[in-house]
């Protein structure tokens, strides 16, 4: 389904440039983070609509003719990108100090130590804002019938100017999007919990009765 592949699609982009800057945010040099900051505010200052519309009409005058699909998933992108600079950000300051002073100790360079130590520690923590993100893109891919994407509210659009059927076919949009954030949330948990759970269980331990005497 379009829907999914622009949605998955622009998560996975939206996660390795949102690493990179929020890396630079974090440990890049100072210059670089008033750039940063400038695009992350501008994403968030604006609506996902006029970053669609701004991606439709503007990259084919920079000589950019991609497909509906492509344009899509850069606008999707664009936008993730700058919301994922945060939760990046905020996953890898949240890792305890103690342990990139502990990686120094050791020789460790401070990208070394951020790629070695503290990503690891940092991916479970990103998850559940990642899912939300997830979320976000599925509903915003709804938008993309602004410029025609055939996605599902494009096509509930077209079964309702064939059909008429308004209620019926708004509720069934409703519920497949239902499902797929649903579906996707899950997933996630079952990642947060059994693939990125770098915590130390707790080993059992029980009393050795000291001899009599």
């Amino acid at each position: 389904m379009t829907t999914i592949q622009v949605s998955l699609l622009s998560l996975l982009l939206g996660t390795l440039f949102g690493l990179l800057m929020g890396m630079i945010r974090v440990l890049g040099p100072r210059f670089l983070h008033p750039f940063v900051n400038a695009y992350v505010t501008f994403v968030r200052g604006t609506p996902v609509a006029v970053q669609i519309y701004a991606a439709f009409f503007l990259l084919p005058r920079i000589g950019l003719n991609w497909s509906l699909f492509e344009i899509s998933v850069f606008a999707l992108t664009f936008n993730s990108v700058g919301y994922q600079i945060e939760i990046i950000r905020a996953a890898l300051q949240s890792i305890d100090k103690g342990q990139h002073e502990a990686a120094a100790a050791i020789g460790l360079g401070k990208w070394k130590a951020m790629w070695l130590i503290t990503l690891p520690q940092a991916a479970q923590r990103m998850i559940p804002p990642l899912t939300n993100e997830l979320a976000n893109l599925i509903k915003a891919s709804s938008v993309l019938s602004i410029i025609a994407l055939y996605e599902l509210t494009r096509a509930g659009e077209a079964i309702i100017a064939s059909t008429f059927r308004y209620a019926e076919v708004l509720i069934l949009m409703s519920i497949l999007y239902f499902l797929m954030i649903q579906s996707l949330t899950e997933g996630s948990n079952y990642l947060e919990k059994n693939v990125f759970n770098f915590r130390t269980s707790r080993i059992k331990t029980r009393k050795i009765k000291q001899p009599a005497g």
